[in-house]
Formats: C-alpha cells, sequence, structure tokens
C-alpha cells in the first residue's frame, strides 16, 4: 500500500479531489498542444496520418501508466462517473475493488526497485486475466489498483474479487527468487444514480483498509458498521496521540508469585489508558492502533521507562528480597534505530540491576525468520536483561528456533492453565512444556491462574512462578507496598509431585533446579530467585 502505516480515507480526499483538477488541467494541455500540432502539419506540409499517429502517442502517454500500461485514475474517475450517470432504472449495479498489494515495500527494499516494478507488471497481468468484458483495470497508485465493474449484478463483484486473490496467491518468480504474494481488496457497490464517484472510490478505500486492518490477504466490503469501526479507530489514533503527549497513559503491576512461599517476586507492567471522555479504553483496542500507527514506540518508552523507575523504588524498599519487572515489548520497538541504546540508557538512569528487568515478546513474533530481530535480542541479553516468551505453546514453535533464540523465561499461556488440574489434555501440556524449560534449562511463568486448584497443580508439577486474579488483579502503584509485605498464597501443607513425569529421575531433576536456582539467588541473580 503507498501508506507506510493506515491512513484513513477521508484524509486523502483532498488530495485527490486536487489530482483530478490537475489531471483536467492535463486534458486541456493536451487538447491545446493537439491543436498545436495540426495548424503546424497543415503550416509545413506535413502527413496528416504522421500528425494523428504523433496525437495519439500524446493521448495514450496522458491517459496511461507508464510501468503498467493501465488507465490512470484520471481515466477510471470519468468511466466511474459516466457508469454512475446511467439510468437509474438499471438492473446492474456499480461496483469498485480497491486491490493492494500485501508488503510491496519489503520487496522493494530486499529485492529492489527492479524487482518491485517487475512484481507490478506481473500483478497487472494477473488482474487483467481475471477482469470480464467491460471492466476497467487502472493504476490508482502505487501498489495500489482499481477494478471497475460496471455491470454488478448478483454478486459478481464478490466472484471477481476471489478470483483476483486466488490469481495473486500463485508464487512469482522475480530475480531468480520465488516470491509468495498476496493482495487486500475493499469492495463497494452502489445502483446507478445512488452516489457521486468520490463517495464510492471512497467507500471502497475504507473496506480495503478494514482488509488490511484484519490480517491482510483477504476482502472486505464496505457497509456502515464498516465505515464506523473505521472512524472508531481514526479516532483512537488521534486520541492515542494526544494521550501520549499528555501522559494519559499509565502503567499497572500483576503481581508474580513464588508457588513455594507465596511471597510476590516480579510484576508485570501492563499500559492502561483511562480516556477522558470515552472512558477505559481496552488494551486490546489501542495496542493494534500503536502498531499500526508507529506510535508503538512512543507507548513502549513511556512504559518501560515508568517501570524502570517504579521497581527502582520498590527494590529500594525491600531490601535484599530484589524484584524482577516484566516489561511487554513489540517487534517493532526492537527495530528502532537506537532501541538497545536507550534501554541502557533508561537502565542506568533508573539505577535498577539489568538482571531484574525482563523483556517480553509473543511466540509468533519470536518465532518469525526475522534475523534483525534475534540480533538486537542477543544486544540486549549482553546488557544483561533477561528476555520472555509470552503466550508460550500457542503458535507452532520449532525446538531449533527456541534453542537457538536468547530466552531464558517461557511464560505459559492462560489458555492451558484453563484446564487444570481436571482436563488431561491441558495437564499433560503443561506438564510437558515445563519438562522442556526444565531440560534447556530456562524459567518458567504460568499466566492467568484463577483458581486454587490451578496454583496446587502448578506447584505439584514443578512450576514455581505463576500470576493471574488468583493472587492480584492489576493494580496501580500506589497498592503495591502493602502487596509486597505479605504473602499473595498459602500453600496447602502437604503436596508431591503429581505430573506425568513425576518419576523418581524427575524428581531429581526438580532437586537439581532448585539447587540451581539456590545458587543463583546467593550469586545475586534476581530473576532466579522466585523461579
Amino acid at each position: 500500500m503507498m501508506r507506510d502505516s493506515l491512513t484513513h480515507p477521508a484524509a486523502s480526499t483532498t488530495s485527490r479531489t486536487t489530482e483530478r483538477r490537475v489531471n483536467a488541467r492535463k486534458t486541456d494541455w493536451l487538447l491545446a498542444l493537439t491543436d498545436t500540432l495540426l495548424q503546424d502539419s497543415a503550416q509545413n506540409g506535413s502527413s496528416r496520418q504522421d500528425t494523428l499517429a504523433a496525437i495519439a502517442g500524446l493521448v495514450h502517454a496522458a491517459t496511461h501508466d507508464e510501468l503498467t500500461g493501465l488507465p490512470t485514475r484520471g481515466v477510471l474517475f470519468s468511466s466511474l462517473e459516466r457508469e454512475l450517470a446511467r439510468g437509474v432504472t438499471s438492473q446492474e449495479d456499480v461496483a469498485v475493488l480497491f486491490v493492494d498489494l500485501d508488503n510491496f515495500k519489503l520487496v522493494n527494499d530486499s529485492l529492489g526497485h527492479q524487482s518491485g516494478d517487475e512484481l507490478l507488471r506481473e500483478m497487472t497481468r494477473r488482474i487483467t486475466h481475471c477482469v470480464g468484458e467491460g471492466d476497467l483495470v487502472s493504476r490508482f497508485g502505487g501498489d495500489e489498483m482499481v477494478i471497475l465493474h460496471p455491470h454488478a449484478r448478483g454478486g459478481s463483484e464478490g466472484v471477481l474479487g476471489a478470483k483476483v486473490l486466488a490469481a495473486m496467491a500463485e508464487p512469482v518468480r522475480i530475480a531468480g527468487r520465488e516470491v509468495v504474494t498476496s493482495v487486500s481488496i475493499g469492495v463497494a457497490v452502489c445502483a446507478p444514480g445512488a452516489q457521486s464517484a468520490e463517495q464510492l472510490l471512497r467507500d471502497a478505500d475504507t473496506a480495503l483498509y478494514a482488509a488490511k486492518g484484519r490480517g491482510r490477504n483477504r476482502m472486505e466490503r464496505f457497509n456502515e458498521e464498516l465505515h464506523a469501526r473505521v472512524d472508531r479507530r481514526v479516532r483512537t489514533e488521534s486520541d492515542l496521540r494526544v494521550a501520549l503527549r499528555e501522559q494519559q497513559i499509565h502503567v499497572v503491576y500483576q503481581p508474580q508469585v513464588n508457588l513455594v512461599t507465596g511471597r510476590v517476586v516480579g510484576m508485570e507492567a501492563l499500559a492502561r489508558w483511562q480516556h477522558p471522555e470515552r472512558g477505559v479504553i481496552s488494551p486490546a483496542e489501542f495496542i493494534p492502533v500503536a502498531e499500526e500507527s508507529r506510535l508503538i514506540h512512543e507507548l513502549g518508552r513511556q512504559v518501560l521507562r515508568e517501570a524502570c523507575r517504579q521497581l527502582a523504588q520498590w527494590n529500594a524498599a525491600v531490601g535484599e528480597r530484589a524484584l524482577s519487572m516484566t516489561v511487554n515489548v513489540s517487534p517493532r520497538q526492537l527495530e528502532a534505530p537506537g532501541f538497545v541504546a536507550e534501554l541502557e540508557q533508561t537502565i542506568a538512569q533508573t539505577g535498577i540491576g539489568a538482571s531484574s528487568l525482563c523483556l517480553e515478546l509473543t511466540e509468533s513474533a519470536l518465532m518469525s525468520p526475522d534475523t534483525d530481530l534475534v540480533q538486537v535480542l542477543e544486544q540486549v541479553r549482553r546488557l544483561g536483561v533477561y528476555v520472555a516468551i509470552d503466550d508460550f505453546g500457542t503458535e507452532h514453535s520449532s525446538l531449533a528456533r527456541l534453542r537457538d533464540l536468547p530466552v531464558e523465561v517461557l511464560k505459559i499461556d492462560r489458555s492451558f492453565i484453563d484446564g487444570l488440574p481436571v482436563e488431561p489434555g491441558d495437564t499433560a501440556i503443561v506438564s510437558s512444556i515445563l519438562s522442556l524449560a526444565f531440560a534447556m534449562g530456562k524459567h518458567v511463568i504460568a499466566e492467568g491462574v484463577e483458581r486454587v486448584e490451578q496454583a496446587t497443580a502448578l506447584r505439584s508439577m514443578g512450576c514455581r512462578v505463576a500470576q493471574g486474579y488468583l493472587f492480584s488483579k492489576p493494580v496501580d502503584a500506589a497498592l503495591v507496598p502493602p502487596i509486597l509485605e505479605g504473602f499473595l498464597w498459602r500453600p496447602p501443607l502437604n503436596w508431591r509431585l503429581r505430573s506425568a513425569a513425576a518419576s523418581p529421575d524427575a524428581r531429581n531433576r526438580f532437586a537439581h533446579r532448585a539447587f540451581i536456582d539456590e545458587f543463583l539467588s546467593h550469586i545475586g541473580a534476581p530473576m532466579a530467585r522466585g523461579m
């Protein structure tokens, strides 16, 4: 897509109107030049045929894209206006399909602009093979193309969109490499005379915007619900910019509890947004918006600094029993130039120990083949900061990949904790993750613990640290000191290993792990004290 980040289609309306005026001026210029050529040919005795050929060449150049040979957006707009102006008694609707190549920038960046141009030409070839007689394909700009389907009937626009999705899913051979491609499509349909060309294009662009936001490689059809959802997303982005500027984002903390002692050993920092007019806005709503708009850099920066500042304050109060702090980070944050230097500066300014900080990424992000991300994580580890995999077990992780990643902590996803201890499948999965972690020398934190029997089962399996509503919901910083002074969990007096792997060898392995944890605690590794 031409936009690096998602931009609301309405924001581009003015620029598109201006561009059409420019196209109109081009047409006026072309007519004037044609008239001049005809006069010159009459005066100079030039062949009328040569003159007409020259004029035809000028007309084609002015109305067709040089790279793809497709009609320009000016031609599209004129054709769309003409179709919308036909009799309102027509039984056929007018449909517009906005087609955008997914991740086109990656092709340009990795293979070069010549390869990008070749991909656009192949995109043109495939789309033109999908359309029918009477349809018009136009290059709208960048990697966006628009199909005018003026005789839509019986859902034919959906059939056409599905054909384009299938055609573009086939790999493309470029620069000696096979490139897997996909497109996102936004569809808008109306009866002749019901809307202006500008409105119909804007609606299709809104639908495209929604398709991009819902994961790409899909088709979305415009409707009023979609329009309302997009408008809300746009408002959220605008308000989030203000919130970051005016410090409306605050941090809450969920305790992480040692299942053996019942004491708090760490905190997870979580961003919360109390909007002055809309009330509490869920992280599930504003975090994706921050990611798409690249506001995640500033959001992450604010949360990390505040979490480290608060950790320094709490550790000064608890003395020897140092706490750890887990902070969620996004791959886009790590991609930002200077992230590691800024992290190091934050650690130095707040005075925390680097080993008391743990950066948490989702499993899907860490399992991507991004070598740059791994290099940044290795730099993070060299600072002494821990790295955790969040929601572990929800993706198809490669064990070889897990072995090679600079990761020390696995956080078991709450979906596997829900069924403990009665669901055999969940019990087997959790037991397997714990065995894998112990064998690889990694720490484990269980998320989403809400019932006593879940905590008891986890402890019986050898899991040392957990968090969830059983112990505490996320709380404001002011409520944390009393929590640190007491016990959030009173383990049963009698317990034994009950996991599927609770053989004498397993018990020895757990005892050996406890010895290692005690040793690391003695030499001053805060993350190991409770894990």
